[in-house]
């Protein structure tokens, strides 16, 4: 007997737009790894799935995650654990797993965290199943099925995943830590400065320069491989650096940058996904960031209000009090802007978004495929969105796949489609 966990989306996706116009929550990050990964730490030897909005299903199947999406395969006597991907700290979780001997749903204040079925449940649904077939087993059980309280929470919003930065990088990195690889072909100039070598992970490949600084006193440093750390670049921990990036002349600070990213200035306290580049100075921090954004020289955000109190988010056109008084920018994918864009403090940008003018962006959200600035947007047609995307690509020798262009034109049409996502509703 083994336990199989599905990783699945429920109906909160929309509170973490931009980023999740094009990949569910469970495929954003927090730390070195997506927070689907995390599941790895806990619950040892368990296969693991993903669920997600069927529109995106391709997209992550075709993300190097190596594991099947939309599809749950079950052995006879094995037990399916379902955990929300909004998953924030496991608390109490694998232990209630381990100890149940019914199928049980796990909830926190209310809120469906996972949902466990036994043997006796989990054999009425095929070996080979869809997530939604677990539900429908689920709602001709629930009566019979028990409710539990679990110390295990959940993410709401971005800025949550974005304040456990810290956490989570020095946990994944020592959890990883036990099964580094073996580093080939490092190099490590004469002149460049590592500080605490025993908490800095140095991928195969990798180049650190004369005159670059990676730091680990307050934080480990994961370095992936092949990323290359230039001359005057300085790393502080924890912070995370994906693979196939280059780190020039700046600073970055407890951050988490993905794979194939372009990095300098100074960032701070923020998460990059793949294929970003702020190639030149000026100040990110506090903040999220899709794939394929392109920052122009000396754009800055601001992440802190001059009277320090609470920032608010304009998300979806609500109004939230975040409760920190550190909240930069969240930016969808393939956004670009100007030389010398200010981003006002908790802005909200959507997907294939151009900003420019040299000036102060005073909204709060500014929605997906827009074109201008505050004194006036236009509807950036989706030809001419899709064919910068396209171009953007192929100068990093990437093809834009025809599943991400569907993806782009659904939110271009002002659809959120949520077909995929789960409902384990309480019993009436």
């Amino acid at each position: 007997m083994s336990l199989r966990i599905c990783v699945y989306e429920d109906d909160k996706f929309e509170q973490f737009y931009p980023i999740t116009h094009l990949r569910p929550v469970h495929c954003m990050r927090a730390g070195i790894v997506p927070l689907y990964r995390r599941a790895d730490r806990y619950f040892k030897d368990a296969s693991l799935y993903l669920g997600a909005r069927e529109h995106l299903a391709s997209l992550v199947a075709a993300e190097p995650t190596e594991l099947p999406v939309n599809i749950v395969k079950r052995e006879k006597e094995d037990d399916v654990l379902f955990i929300n991907g909004r998953i924030r700290n496991y608390g109490d979780l694998p232990r209630l797993v381990s100890e149940a001997r019914l199928s049980t749903i796990y909830r926190n204040k209310g809120q469906t965290v996972a949902i466990l079925f036994q043997r006796s449940i989990a054999s009425e649904v095929p070996a080979m199943a869809t997530p939604l077939d677990y539900v429908k087993a689920y709602v001709e059980h629930a009566e019979e099925i028990p409710d539990f309280d679990t110390t295990a929470t959940l993410y709401h919003h971005c800025w949550e995943i974005m304040g456990d930065i810290d956490r989570e990088i020095r946990d994944d990195f020592e959890f990883l830590r036990r099964d580094f690889p073996t580093s080939e072909q490092v190099r490590l100039h004469e002149g460049s400065i590592l500080v605490n070598r025993d908490d800095i992970f140095l991928g195969t490949g990798a180049e650190v320069k004369p005159g670059a600084l990676i730091d680990a006193s307050h934080g480990p440093v994961y370095i992936g491989a092949n990323t290359r750390v230039e001359p005057q670049a300085a790393i502080y921990g924890p912070t995370y650096v994906g693979p196939n990036s280059v780190v020039v002349a700046g600073k970055v600070e407890a951050s988490s940058i993905g794979h194939t990213c372009r990095v300098g200035g100074e960032v701070e306290e923020s998460i990059f996904h793949s294929y970003v580049n702020k190639y030149h100075a000026g100040f990110i921090g506090h903040s999220y960031v899709g794939s394929w954004v392109n920052f122009g020289a000396m754009t800055t955000n601001s992440d802190l209000k001059n009277n320090y109190s609470n920032i608010r988010v304009t998300l979806n056109g609500e109004s939230l009090d975040t409760g920190s008084i550190k909240v930069g920018s969240f930016i969808g994918d393939h956004t670009k802007f100007g030389i010398g864009t200010l981003l006002n403090t908790g802005i909200n940008i959507g997907l294939c978004c151009n900003l420019f003018g040299g000036g102060l962006i005073v909204d709060k959200e500014v929605g997906s495929f827009q074109w201008g600035n505050s004194d006036g947007y236009q509807d950036y047609r989706f030809d001419k969105a899709i064919e910068t995307a396209r171009r953007t690509a192929e100068r990093r020798d990437v093809k834009l796949s025809s599943s991400e262009e569907q993806a782009l034109q659904i939110v271009a049409d002002g659809q959120s489609p949520d077909k995929g996502v789960l409902r384990f509703q309480p019993a009436e």
